[in-house]
């Protein structure tokens, strides 16, 4: 194998993640010295944190993120072309040996919403074209309650409503996300369609994507690929009774099976799938809310 020189670098435009529109495009590179610059194109109408990874043996394992890199990389990256990073390859290596390859990651950028109503504030993050509340509403209606009737929980889980409570809890300007927005975050987290219409446990890990890094079940934490940051709310049972905070989450959606139950989702502590079902509307789960369009 030969030691780092141009001749042994190839590059990978790893599949980015996909919505409408994929995020990065146009990847080049090329060597100058004992550094690499590596050259993007970024799409989007929004700001994104950027990382670049580069495997040393074809692509079959990935390490952390390059971090002795400077330039169009890190945290609130705006959108253009030609954007740049350099890399100091020797400074975080000893050496580059075989076909080295390397892939560009863009997750959008955290922000906030404050719900005038009550005056708390929310992260949003926006996913694609949809923008979605980052953490669990906590906004007090009737027909919702707080984990055990203990407030401590509300304030780090949000609140479980009834789904005809969720319907109208969110703030103005934002919406109970439909079955088929949910859909939409799962397909742009790497679930075929096919499996985005089925019923039960669906995809990869796709709910490891979704899961916050801390506060689930015996280690059952997810990779929080995307700042969505799903925690394990537990619910409500239409008897009164609660159960499972730190070991599920349960979300509803917007559409209604029949006159009796609504769709919903349903995170694990033991795996990384997304469970899809329904339930009856008075049990209580947590809710997200989406922007309207």
């Amino acid at each position: 194998m030969k030691r780092f020189s141009i001749a042994t670098l190839c590059l990978l435009l790893a599949a980015p993640l996909l919505l409408k529109a994929q995020q990065v495009s146009d990847i080049r590179f090329e060597q100058a010295g004992k550094q690499i610059h590596i050259y993007y194109d970024l799409q989007g109408d929004e700001t994104y944190n950027v990382e670049v990874f580069c495997s040393m043996d074809d692509g079959q394992t990935w390490g952390q993120s390059l971090q002795k890199v400077a330039g169009a990389v890190g945290e609130n990256q705006q959108p253009g072309n030609n954007k740049e990073i350099v890399w100091d390859v020797l400074v975080e290596r000893e050496k580059l040996t075989g076909v080295i390859i390397f892939k560009i990651e863009a997750s959008p950028a955290i922000r906030s919403f404050t719900d005038t109503r009550d005056g708390q504030t929310y992260k949003i993050i926006t996913i694609g074209n949809q923008t979605w509340f980052a953490e669990n509403l906590n906004y007090e209606t009737s027909n919702s309650w707080c984990y055990a009737n203990n407030s401590s929980f509300g304030a780090v889980y949000g609140r479980l409503y009834t789904w005809n409570a969720a319907m109208n809890a969110c703030p103005p300007g934002w919406h109970l996300p439909t079955d088929e927005e949910w859909k939409n975050l799962e397909i742009y987290l790497g679930m075929s369609r096919s499996e985005a219409d089925a019923a039960g446990k669906r995809g990869m890990d796709e709910g490891d994507k979704l899961k916050s890094t801390n506060g689930w079940y015996n280690s059952g934490n997810g990779i929080d690929k995307i700042s969505f940051s799903a925690l394990p709310g537990g619910y409500r049972h239409i008897d009164g009774n609660f159960y499972y905070l730190r070991n599920y989450g349960y979300w509803w959606s917007s559409t209604a099976y029949g006159n009796t139950y609504a769709w919903r989702r349903l995170l694990y502590y033991r795996n990384g799938k997304v469970f899809r079902g329904n339930r009856k509307k008075g049990t209580g789960f947590s809710v997200r809310c989406v922007r309207d369009y």
